[in-house]
């Protein structure tokens, strides 16, 4: 059976909960907190496929690290979580 977007939003929630919850430095707990807060706001979109809502939530984590300014070396360790929770939430 194929998985919903807010399916696989609250996979991905629940992944980073448990990461935000070992976090041992308030750099991670940014980060974790940061894709919970634009997981939350996508989680009611609609569509199917694991694949499908990786790829669509990392355009989107890309337009709104560019749009809210987010420094660089922020971007590119949220970037970096982001790749990491959605290879290991499944």
């Amino acid at each position: 059976m194929t998985m919903t977007f807010a399916e696989r939003a609250d996979q991905l929630c629940d992944r980073l909960r448990d990461m935000e919850h070992q976090a041992e430095e308030g750099d991670q707990l940014f980060y974790c907190a940061y894709l919970l807060g634009l997981l939350g706001l996508h989680s009611s979109a609609e569509g199917e496929g694991q694949e499908a809502f990786d790829h669509v939530f990392s355009g989107t984590l890309q337009e709104t690290l560019e749009a809210e300014g987010v420094v660089d070396a922020d971007q590119v360790n949220i970037k970096a979580l982001w790749k990491a929770v959605s290879k290991t939430a499944s």
